[in-house]
């Protein structure tokens, strides 16, 4: 697989070459071509010849997902964001007026309509999830997916993977990041693959077969269907000697998690393989990752290799909103580079990082390619299930996902968030749901939990109910739901509660109504998993 130019420029040059085509790309692309940011800089009186350099970038008002998400009355929001080459906005500016003049002559009237169709044309779309608002469309025009399929190809190289590998591709078949970069990656590199739209498409049993008959070399997942199909084929004596890596993505990976993969690993047979994280959004247009020699190791990770000509990464303090100095920690704020659909110039992603961007060379691949830090708070996962105080305390939700994810007795869990007597204007509740590993004394791990949450995230479950590990599958929809239902929200008038309740959209709730769980729990025994 060849190599990537950007690899082992000194951080020096390639900063100079960042800087260089972001102030271009501003100048000839975003100012003259996206409504959105035109009128941006217009109402903030900024001209884009102020911005000379990476530092410059400061005096743009940040872009945030409220921003850019369509509303009921408006819906066409997000399609500001798009770069629209029209006759008016190309020859407001000198540069540009020229360039285009040149590409007719050169190509003629037939070809500089088919060039500018690859630029501009939007083909392909992505969503966010929209847990909280509609879901904002990322859109790509046939430009954007070649650099789309040049990033997956990166991740590959950097995985150490080439045309001789066979993927499995078990990302949820959805238009997500996820699943296409990994479509577009393999044919970037020209492996086989097959992409099985995760448990709920194919089904896990098949997965687990193609993994084995096909003699798969790479799954792709997210950490809790890796980990699910992991457990079942080390259940079931599967033969997965082939499985030499794992590419993680959707959620974060902790550390205890990949030690039980790495376990379930070895039982199937598969010798040394690297369990490789990524990180990503839909606004960033592609997803970065580990190298395979950093994930191989036992020491810490290197963090995740970005590409210094697609995009520039700012890390600012969360609360001002100025830029921090090197290494440290803060809020990840994104711009692309060169890109052709929906552009974003300063998106705040909400998602802290510890350890923020360093430009020395990986101590494992020895890549120059700058990185950023391995542990990200994804803030803006659950925004929606911030509460506002319970017994007192004010609870980050996404703290729990490495604590519980990561034990080594905990097989799933999910936490439920509910009113007191379903009383909207009670105390908030959480209720966790757990399966235990084989073995494992309730009692134990009760106590275990609660005194875990309580010191680490200063505040314990109301109440702690044990499932059999189907029952709790099945209440995570981990086979049946693109992405599974880790955080329930039972409050009165949630989306969740009123399906619960069987209410349609537009009915009112039964006054005094008390919705049941979602699924009949499990009765409590003092042993082990049933």
């Amino acid at each position: 697989m060849p190599k990537t130019f950007w690899d082992h420029l000194p951080p020096r040059q390639y900063l100079a070459a960042q800087e260089q085509h972001l102030v271009r790309f501003i100048r000839e692309l975003v100012y003259p071509m996206s409504p959105y940011y035109r009128e941006l800089f217009d109402y903030n009186r900024i001209k884009p010849k102020v911005i000379r350099t990476l530092r410059d970038l400061s005096c743009i008002p940040f872009t945030t997902k409220a921003d850019i998400a369509p509303l009921p009355d408006d819906p066409e929001i997000p399609f500001n964001l798009l770069l629209r080459p029209d006759r008016e906005r190309i020859s407001s500016r000198a540069a540009v007026r020229w360039k285009h003049r040149m590409l007719r002559l050169t190509h003629g009237k037939e070809g500089y309509t088919k060039l500018l169709h690859h630029e501009f044309s939007p083909v392909h779309y992505h969503f966010t999830i929209g847990r909280t608002a509609l879901p904002t469309p990322i859109l790509y025009t046939p430009y954007d997916l070649q650099r789309l399929r040049e990033a997956g190809r990166r991740i590959f190289e950097l995985a150490e993977l080439n045309r001789e590998d066979m993927v499995v591709n078990a990302f949820p078949f959805a238009p997500h990041l996820a699943f296409w970069m990994t479509y577009f990656a393999v044919e970037a590199v020209g492996m086989p693959a097959l992409h099985t739209g995760g448990g709920r498409i194919l089904g896990t049993e098949r997965i687990l077969d193609a993994l084995e008959r096909l003699r798969g070399t790479v799954l792709t997942a997210t950490p809790s269907y890796a980990y699910h199909l992991l457990r079942l084929a080390a259940r079931e004596g599967r033969d997965l000697s082939s499985l030499h890596t794992i590419i993680l993505g959707g959620d974060g990976l902790p550390k205890g998690l990949k030690e039980k993969m790495l376990e379930l690993l070895a039982k199937v047979g598969s010798e040394r393989p690297a369990v490789i994280s990524t990180y990503g959004f839909t606004e960033g247009r592609v997803a970065w990752s580990e190298c395979r020699a950093s994930a191989l190791s036992r020491e810490e990770s290197s963090g995740y290799h970005l590409f210094p000509d697609m995009e520039y990464l700012e890390i600012v303090d969360p609360e001002t909103g100025s830029r921090v100095e090197e290494g440290r920690d803060g809020e990840i704020v994104y711009t692309c580079i060169d890109w052709r659909g929906s552009v974003l110039v300063r998106f705040r992603t909400g998602d802290l990082v510890r350890g923020g961007i360093v430009h020395e060379p990986c101590p494992y691949c020895g890549r120059s390619l700058p990185r950023l830090g391995r542990e990200i708070n994804r803030t803006s996962e659950y925004k929606e299930f911030e509460l506002t105080k319970l017994k007192g305390t004010l609870v980050d939700l996404n703290a729990f996902y490495p604590l519980l994810s990561g034990h080594k007795d905990v097989l799933e869990w999910q936490l439920e968030i509910r009113k007191h007597n379903d009383d909207p204007y009670d105390l908030d509740e959480l209720h966790l749901h757990v399966a235990p590993a084989e073995g494992i004394s309730r009692k134990y791990l009760e106590k275990e939990l609660y005194e875990l949450l309580q010191r680490e995230v200063e505040i314990a479950p109301t109440r702690i109910v044990f499932h059999s590990l189907p029952r709790l599958l099945q209440r995570l929809g981990l086979e049946t739901k693109g992405r599974e239902k880790r955080f329930l929200d039972m409050r009165p008038g949630s989306p969740d509660f009123r399906k619960a309740a069987g209410l349609e959209g537009g009915e009112e709730e039964p006054e005094g109504y008390q919705v049941p769980l979602a699924f009949e729990e499990d009765e409590e025994e003092e042993g082990g998993e049933e």
